[in-house]
């Protein structure tokens, strides 16, 4: 996915994101407004702090979720991160936790960072490949987990795209 199609399909989950905690945080907004700000994705004034959001849809096919620690040798993503609380969204569900939860989660299934350049990018980044399944089981205990309703422009059903590249690569379901 290119830059400009990747942004504006963050920007769309991001709103969702707005409108499902503003019962709560009727003041939560999304920072798109404000230019290049890292620190979070959507600023929640009522708590003094922020939401980092990362979209993940491939985990549906590769079984991994990715979590990016380092970009271009510099520290990056998680690394980094000041938002008090991490949103996953895979497509189906709402991953819901922590920066310190994550890095628990990473620490306690020993996990290694892997080097890669993903789709999109030119150079390198380091990241977790994480179980998607594992950290799903792992947020419902210390996070939480919200089904993403049918109905939403964020809900992503690519149940025939998995059946036809199981078919394509001769891949047998789990």
């Amino acid at each position: 996915m290119e830059f400009k199609e990747a942004k504006k399909a963050g920007d769309i989950i991001e709103d969702e994101i707005v409108k499902l905690i503003h019962s709560k945080y009727p003041l939560a907004k999304t920072t798109k407004d404000l230019g290049k700000f890292s620190d979070y994705d959507i600023w929640i004034p009522e708590i003094n702090d922020g939401i980092e959001v990362k979209g993940d849809y491939m985990s549906a096919e590769t079984g991994n979720i990715v979590l990016e620690v380092e970009m271009s040798g510099k520290l990056s993503a998680l690394s980094l991160t000041k938002a008090k609380f991490w949103v996953i969204v895979e497509g189906y569900r709402l991953i819901w936790l922590t920066p310190l939860d994550i890095y628990r989660f990473i620490e306690q299934n020993n996990y290694n960072r892997f080097p890669f350049i993903g789709n999109g990018d030119t150079e390198e980044k380091l990241a977790y490949l994480v179980s998607h399944e594992r950290l799903v089981t792992y947020a419902r205990k210390v996070g939480d987990v919200i089904m993403i309703k049918e109905n939403s422009p964020i809900y992503f059903d690519n149940y025939s795209k998995r059946k036809d590249l199981m078919k394509e690569n001769k891949i047998k379901p789990k």
